[in-house]
Order: structure tokens, then C-alpha cells, then sequence
């Protein structure tokens, strides 16, 4: 998928965060999700990360050498058991209720309705450039922008979950997401265990 359609879908996807925000209630931001000692309100403030993190990102172009090709490969090594899916996991969910409670939810809402828009509107005039991921890799923008979609899409799957709704997910985030879930897994392993040929430990590739 070229980037000025990964930044469409991610674009899309964010402004189904969006709507969803303008609607909730007072209960409903304080409804439990599926994620373990995650409310609603705790769980936006972690999504919501992305787009203001996107905002930074996009100011952090580099002439580096690339050390992942692909948002699968620098994915399935975050979530290694030796990664940092893992071994920051209590970290990653302290901070997610932290900020639920140092944010106002206009704060919290402002993420996908004005710093995320704004990020991608510098991301298509930057094109196809290399990116500093936070100090942790350097890979292509568009790469970047995968990881963006799929983070969107696994957790707005979690809120509508959480809120009682059917799942309503622009189909080319789904798309995109599931491209990306495949590819980290091992090929042989995913191929076997889809078409019930195998039964392995293959999942979760991403938590």
C-alpha cells in the first residue's frame, strides 16, 4: 500500500476515534474493557498516544541506515518474549491509567480530531522518508504509519467491544492490520495453523 493511502486509512481510522469520542457518556467512559484493570477511559488515553507520538515522529526524519524494512519485523521484536511488549507490559499499563487521570477527555479527544489530522498532513508532504522510531529503530515512514494503523485498529476494536457496539472498522484499516498480523508470524507456522493443518503455540503474534 503506497503512503498516501497508509495515510488515508490511518486518517480514517482516527477520525472513528473521532466520532466514537463525541458520543460517549460519563458511564461509558468509565465502563470496564477486556484489558486487564483497563477502563474505557484509561484505554482512549493509551490510543491516544499514537497520534500525539505521530506528531513527534513526523519531525524526526533521518538520513540513517534502515534497521527494519517492514512494521512486521520491528513488531514481531517488540513482542518477543524478550521485548519490550513484555518486559515494559506493567509500565505500558500504569502509564495508560495515568494519563486517563492527568488528561481532560477534551485533552484526550483532541488527539484524533486535531494533533492526529495535523501529523498527517506533514506526513504527506514529507513522502517517502526514513524515520528515528523513537530511538528504538529506523525504518521507512510508510512502516511507521503501519504500526499507526494496526494500533488503531486493535484498539478500537477493544472500545467498541468494551461499549457493547458491533465492530465498525474501515475496511482498509482491517485489511492493512491483518496483512501485518500475518507477517509476523513464521510463514510455515501461520500457513499450517490457518488451514488446520497444525496446531502450534503461534498465537498471539502481538499483544
Amino acid at each position: 500500500m503506497p503512503i498516501d493511502d497508509r495515510l488515508s486509512t490511518l486518517d480514517a481510522l482516527w477520525a472513528a476515534w473521532a466520532a466514537t469520542g463525541k458520543a460517549l457518556t460519563d458511564e461509558d467512559w468509565a465502563r470496564p474493557t477486556r484489558l486487564d484493570g483497563w477502563d474505557v477511559r484509561a484505554l482512549w488515553a493509551h490510543a491516544a498516544g499514537w497520534p500525539f507520538g505521530f506528531s513527534i515522529l513526523v519531525g524526526r526524519v533521518t538520513g540513517e541506515h534502515v534497521t527494519h524494512e517492514s512494521a512486521a519485523a520491528l513488531l514481531a521484536e517488540f513482542n518477543h518474549p524478550t521485548g519490550i511488549a513484555n518486559t515494559m507490559r506493567d509500565r505500558v499499563a500504569d502509564s495508560g491509567r495515568e494519563d486517563a487521570r492527568k488528561y481532560s477527555l477534551d485533552q484526550l479527544t483532541d488527539q484524533f480530531t486535531s494533533a492526529g489530522p495535523a501529523a498527517i498532513a506533514v506526513a504527506r508532504k514529507l513522502g517517502e522518508v526514513t524515520v528515528d522510531y523513537f530511538g528504538r529503530a529506523v525504518l521507512p515512514l510508510a512502516e511507521a504509519v503501519s504500526i499507526g494503523i494496526t494500533e488503531a485498529v486493535i484498539h478500537l476494536l477493544d472500545l467498541q467491544r468494551a461499549l457493547g457496539l458491533e465492530p465498525e472498522v474501515p475496511a482498509a484499516g482491517l485489511a492493512h492490520t491483518a496483512v501485518v498480523l500475518a507477517r509476523i508470524a513464521p510463514p510455515i507456522d501461520f500457513i499450517e495453523a490457518a488451514t488446520g493443518r497444525a496446531s502450534t503455540d503461534l498465537f498471539p503474534v502481538l499483544s
